[in-house]
């Protein structure tokens, strides 16, 4: 349920591609019923204050939650955390359907429109058939003719996306019911 691609993307987007790991290890040990910040730090060798800045950015996510206690005798606070399993199973779940739709929107507009880029460098411009015309075909950026627009890489690649990531969610919801 953590290693997966679909979870990989959702987790990149909460944390830097260097905590990627550390996120994982302390999703696995709060699953395995380690609370505190304190014993996370002691079963993953990961620094404290790391440890620290990682669930609250779970909690930002909703992904974790915690309970603040004080202490009595040295009047400290003691975090309890809690993943919240039912969350994260949901945020990814919205995660998926809204790349989903973004992907497969982006290729129905490639299959059902026809779109121009700049003959001299196709960075210059791209747009479909209404944009292009009132440019009169021309590049706005460096005034040369606008061509059509050969899709076919772009449209492959998102097809292929589409394909790895419904594979991917499916592995997913897999693990989810197995548990």
């Amino acid at each position: 349920m953590i290693n997966n691609p679909i979870v990989n993307d959702f987790l990149e987007g909460i944390v830097d591609d260097d905590d990627l790991k550390n996120v994982k290890a302390i999703i696995e040990a709060l699953i395995e019923g380690v609370e505190t910040d304190e014993a996370i730090h002691e079963k993953t060798g990961i620094k404290l204050n790391t440890v620290r800045k990682l669930l609250y950015k779970l909690h930002d996510a909703s992904i974790a939650t915690y309970k603040r206690n004080k202490d009595p005798e040295t009047q400290w606070f003691t975090y309890t955390w809690k993943f919240d399993q039912d969350e994260y199973i949901e945020k990814i779940t919205e995660f998926y359907t809204n790349r989903l739709n973004e992907r497969q929107e982006a290729l129905d507009n490639l299959e059902n429109n026809l779109y121009f880029v700049c003959c001299m460098n196709p960075e210059h411009y791209k747009g479909d058939y209404t944009e292009s015309s009132e440019y009169e075909f021309y590049c706005p950026v460096c005034d040369y003719e606008l061509e059509p627009y050969d899709a076919k890489k772009e449209k492959s690649l998102l097809k292929r996306r589409i394909t790895i990531d419904k594979k991917n969610f499916k592995k997913f919801e897999d693990a989810i019911d197995n548990q």
